[in-house]
């Protein structure tokens, strides 16, 4: 009988570990058929601890579509908003513009009760002489006739101011004492009273064109 000879013979090794060693070395053949290679055309994941590449700064043909500008805001303070008015006004100064501003308002506090409003067109704004007229002429309508007297400005001062192109914007808070007489159309008082004062606080709105030299300083807006 013939005996057949084996390396195997001498190794001892089962069988089984060596039908499992089979599979393992298929196994990770596939493996690196599968995982070892990439197709050109695979999408790569990205790396998160890579630092993100700078954007592109946009050019005049791109798409995009410039930020309009921000508008000049009013100033935050007092002092700023003065600023900007003498920068375009060298020649302000803020105690004779209130001086003028007091003499302005006490004229025209009389003349508007009396509907005398041509003596004082000049110190107003095309648009509040107009409105200064048409209340004065509805009062008058009515039958009615005001008189109005300032006898003390108490304080006047400066609340606000800015600058728009060439004009000047200065608000001007007035609290005054003043004598307010309605009279009906046969001259009996309906409001207020003779020699009876009443403490009175305004806000006017002055402005003047600070490119004109004879530029004179007009109410713009009154408000109580």
């Amino acid at each position: 009988m013939l005996y057949y000879y084996s390396a195997m013979d001498n190794l001892n090794i089962p069988l089984d570990i060596i039908v499992y060693a089979v599979i393992a070395v298929l196994l990770l053949g596939r493996l690196w058929f599968v995982l070892g290679t990439r197709n050109d055309n695979e999408t790569q994941r990205p790396n998160p601890f890579t630092p993100p590449a700078p954007q592109p700064v946009p050019t005049p043909d791109s798409n995009v579509i410039p930020l309009r500008p921000q508008p000049i805001l009013p100033p935050a303070s007092l002092a700023g908003g003065l600023a900007q008015v003498a920068a375009i006004d060298p020649n302000f100064q803020e105690k004779q513009f209130l001086q003028k501003a007091r003499d302005i308002f006490t004229v025209v506090v009389a003349a508007y009760a009396a509907n005398n409003m041509a003596s004082i067109n000049e110190f107003l704004s095309p648009d509040l002489a107009a409105h200064f007229q048409k209340m004065a002429d509805a009062r008058a309508s009515q039958g009615q006739t005001a008189q109005s007297r300032v006898a003390a400005i108490s304080d006047a001062e400066v609340i606000a101011a800015r600058a728009e192109n060439d004009a000047a914007y200065v608000t001007v808070q007035f609290v005054s004492n003043q004598e307010n007489i309605l009279r009906d159309a046969d001259g009996t008082i309906i409001g207020g009273a003779e020699g009876r004062l009443e403490q009175v606080t305004d806000i006017w709105v002055f402005s003047r064109n600070a490119q004109m030299t004879e530029g004179k300083w007009i109410v713009v807006e009154t408000r109580g």
